[in-house]
C-alpha cells in the first residue's frame, strides 16, 4: 500500500514539473507568433508606403510650374515652365525665356508650347519594375519627350509670325521622394525656325540648342478627366432620388 502511494506521488510530481515547461513553450510560441504578425504588418505597411507610385496615382492630373535659367548661344536667360500631365504619362507644356535685355543676346525672348510623353512610368509600374528607391524611380520615370512649336523675338523686335519646330528631352530630380513636391529639372531642346523648315538656306544667326535648369513644384490633383462624362448623369440621379425622398 505504501509502495503504491509512493508510485502515485512519483508519477504526479514529474507531471507537475512538466507544466511550467509546457507553459513556457506555449508562451514562447505565442510570442513568436505575435512577432511574426508584427513583422508581416510592418512589411505590409512598408510596401503600402513604397508602392512604386509615390503619390502619382493619388489623382489623375499632375500640374507643374517652375522657373530657372536657360543657356544658349548669345548668353543665359531667365526661363519659366508650366505643364499638365495626365497620370504622369502625357500632357501639354509651355516654356518661356527672356534675356532681360542682356547685351549680345541673339534672342530677346521666346515662347514655346506643345505636347510631351513620359513613356516609362505606366509600363514600369504595371510590370513591377520599380526599384523601391523613390528618388531613383521618379527620376527614371520622369524622362519626357516633347514636340511643339516656338516663336522667338530678336533684340528690339517682336515675336516671329511664323512658328518653328521644337524637339525636347527632359528629366526631373525629386527632392522629397514623392510626386507632389519640389523637383529640380533639366531640359534640352533643339529648334528649327519656320524659314528653315520651308527650305531657306540662309545662315542662321539665332540660337538652335537651348538647355534649361529650373526648380519646379509638382502637384497631383483629382480632375476626374476620364469619368467626367459619367459624373453628370450620376449627379442627376442623386438629385432625383433626393427630390423623391423629400416629396415623401
Amino acid at each position: 500500500m505504501t509502495t503504491t502511494n509512493k508510485a502515485a506521488r512519483g508519477s504526479a510530481e514529474p507531471a507537475r514539473a512538466l507544466r511550467p515547461a509546457r507553459a513556457r513553450r506555449a508562451a514562447a510560441t505565442a510570442l513568436a507568433g505575435a512577432a511574426a504578425l508584427a513583422a508581416l504588418a510592418g512589411a505590409s505597411t512598408a510596401r503600402a508606403d513604397g508602392d512604386g507610385a509615390y503619390g502619382r496615382l493619388d489623382g489623375d492630373l499632375d500640374l507643374r510650374a517652375g522657373a530657372g535659367a536657360s543657356f544658349a548661344s548669345g548668353g543665359p536667360a531667365l526661363c519659366a515652365h508650366g505643364a499638365a500631365a495626365y497620370l504622369s504619362t502625357a500632357g501639354l507644356y509651355a516654356h518661356y525665356t527672356d534675356a532681360l535685355g542682356a547685351q549680345g543676346a541673339t534672342v530677346a525672348r521666346s515662347i514655346a508650347g506643345g505636347v510631351f510623353i513620359q513613356p516609362l512610368f505606366l509600363g514600369r509600374y504595371a510590370s513591377d519594375l520599380e526599384l523601391g528607391a523613390p528618388w531613383l524611380d521618379l527620376l527614371i520615370d520622369s524622362v519626357a519627350l516633347g514636340v511643339g512649336s516656338f516663336w522667338e523675338a530678336p533684340p528690339g523686335g517682336g515675336l516671329a509670325s511664323e512658328p518653328g519646330l521644337e524637339l525636347s528631352l527632359s528629366l526631373d530630380v525629386p527632392l522629397l521622394g514623392r510626386d507632389t513636391g519640389p523637383f529640380l529639372g533639366v531640359r534640352g531642346a533643339l529648334r528649327w525656325r519656320g524659314p528653315e523648315l520651308a527650305g531657306d538656306a540662309s545662315p542662321r544667326d539665332e540660337q538652335r540648342a537651348l538647355v534649361s535648369i529650373a526648380l519646379s513644384w509638382h502637384h497631383v490633383v483629382s480632375a476626374h478627366i476620364v469619368d467626367a462624362g459619367d459624373r453628370a448623369p450620376a449627379q442627376v440621379a442623386v438629385r432625383r432620388s433626393e427630390a423623391g425622398a423629400g416629396g415623401r
